[in-house]
């Protein structure tokens, strides 16, 4: 669902057709900028650096001298959101920044955004992000060899390195499993027990290492 179909959210025409005054679209305005960051935040993480940016840019933003108005909420709730949904930037980087500044100043200053970075999410984002690139490469090279040699030559080359990719991945999960038992054991974990959390944690920055790993090689 696109953003301004969520609810709460309003158009400037629905605003003018609602007869709303001036403070009333201010505040109307600032709700429909909470609605676009929560949105982006889960579906669009560029577009939600993108809002993040322009809003620091627009208050010429200074880590070091943080905002101690209503400012300061909107900053930290941004950079909550960035932290549930594992989002990193420079101006995220500056955020944070400005969090432990504000701790510095005010002691007993309690941080609403003192939520854990979601790093698997972030995961997901890099292994995307890698895919889409080695994808558009290898489609561009399909098709430069398939003028060059013909459609059968580029299609044997397309098997032989979805092959190549399978073996590769079947090894490198074998060796995932290897280290996995190696953990479990070390751990004391019994067979029929399922992985503990840390062990899960383990695998799950396994995994994405490999993928990494094997998307850069294709690069």
């Amino acid at each position: 669902m696109a953003y301004y179909k969520q609810t709460g959210y309003k158009t400037e025409s629905e605003m003018k057709k609602e007869g709303m005054n001036d403070v009333e679209r201010a505040k109307q305005r600032e709700l429909n900028f909470t609605v676009r960051l929560e949105h982006y935040a889960k579906t669009n993480r560029i577009q939600f650096r993108k809002l993040v940016e322009q809003w620091a840019e627009a208050r010429d933003f200074d880590c070091e001298n943080p905002p101690t108005n209503e400012s300061t909420m909107r900053m930290l709730h941004m950079l909550k959101l960035a932290r549930e949904n594992g989002i990193l930037s420079s101006t995220i980087g500056e955020f944070s920044r400005a969090e432990i500044t504000l701790k510095e100043h005010f002691p007993h200053f309690i941080s609403p955004a003192a939520v854990p970075f979601n790093r698997e999410e972030a995961n997901k984002s890099c292994i995307a992000a890698l895919k889409a690139r080695v994808a558009k490469r290898e489609k561009k090279e399909a098709a430069m060899l398939a003028r060059a040699t013909g459609k059968v030559a580029a299609a044997e080359k397309r098997a032989a390195d979805r092959a190549a990719w399978d073996l590769a991945v079947r090894t490198e999960r074998a060796e995932i499993e290897h280290k996995t038992a190696i953990a479990r054991k070390a751990m004391g974990v019994l067979k029929n027990e399922e992985n503990p959390a840390s062990i899960r944690q383990m695998i799950s920055q396994w995994e994405h290492d490999m993928y990494v790993a094997l998307y850069v090689k294709r690069i």
